[in-house]
């Protein structure tokens, strides 16, 4: 009698990790705006937007981990031209640890006065290189417990709706604030920096709204947290709205912590 063998087969099933895509936004290039773009995207991509001016055009973008990049602010320029995303913004990132770099927000403008360059409602970004000019909000983001902002290089001026109540950028309730190596200033009435974060790291900035600028407090945390305020310039022009040029834990300290530590900072106070 033959022995028949036996085989024992085995399949395995290999997941292998989706690549991530590069898409080009321009003229002349597959997409032509960042909208084109924003609806096709998927988890870790990163869209290059090449030299032009996008005007009107405003999305939401969803996946997570994007790197939207553009070739320098001074060449890239979002102009709201009065439109704005969902009724929020030029841009209104959704999704989680998204980059953006090398872009310029301008003219955002909504009902309801709080028109941002960027809107962010997802946990996690970083803003490097970017200008925001003229909007109700440079950057606006609401309470997000688990989210971490950070923004390097970038300038901030002349945002504002003109009531008080908008700025030239404002963080909300999230885990941490890093800013670092930034220009704000000459705010529409607003605060040059108004952040709720709970942990705030404020370094090497420059918050100067010269002789003739109208920003309230150059930088604001109202609710106090750990609080490291480093290396920055501040100078307070005669014509500013609010005579304090900081403010810590001025509404209501909401956090268990309550520490402040300032170091090498200038301040000039030119309002009398």
């Amino acid at each position: 009698m033959n022995a028949t063998p036996f085989f024992s087969t085995i399949l395995l099933s290999i997941a292998l990790p989706l690549v991530a895509a590069e898409y080009h936004v321009g003229m002349g290039y597959p997409y032509a705006s960042p909208s084109a773009v924003a609806r096709v995207v998927q988890d870790g991509d990163t869209v290059r937007i090449h030299a032009g001016a996008y005007r009107g055009d405003v999305c939401v973008w969803r996946a997570n981990q994007l790197k939207l990049i553009g070739d320098g602010a001074e060449k890239v320029i979002l102009d709201s031209e009065g439109k704005v995303c969902q009724g929020k913004g030029i841009w209104l990132i959704q999704g989680n640890g998204t980059v953006v770099s090398g872009i310029t927000f301008t003219g955002a403008k909504c009902s309801d006065k709080n028109g941002a360059g960027i809107r962010l409602e997802g946990n996690g970004l970083t803003v490097r290189n970017c200008i925001f000019r003229e909007n109700e909000n440079g950057i606006l983001c609401g309470a997000l417990p688990e989210c971490e902002v950070t923004i390097e290089g970038c300038t901030f001026e002349r945002n504002g709706a003109g009531d008080g109540y908008s700025h030239n950028l404002y963080i909300g309730k999230i885990k941490r604030l890093t800013f670092r190596k930034n220009s704000s200033h000459h705010a529409n009435i607003g605060h040059a920096l108004k952040s709720r974060a709970l942990e705030n790291i404020i370094q090497n900035n420059r918050f100067d709204d010269g002789t003739d600028g109208k920003s309230s407090y150059l930088l604001d945390l109202p609710n106090g947290g750990k609080a490291v305020v480093t290396d920055n310039f501040f100078r307070q022009s005669p014509l500013a709205s609010n005579a304090k040029i900081f403010a810590y834990g001025e509404e209501k300290p909401l956090y268990p912590s309550q520490d402040l530590t300032m170091e090498r900072n200038t301040l000039i106070d030119l309002r009398k």
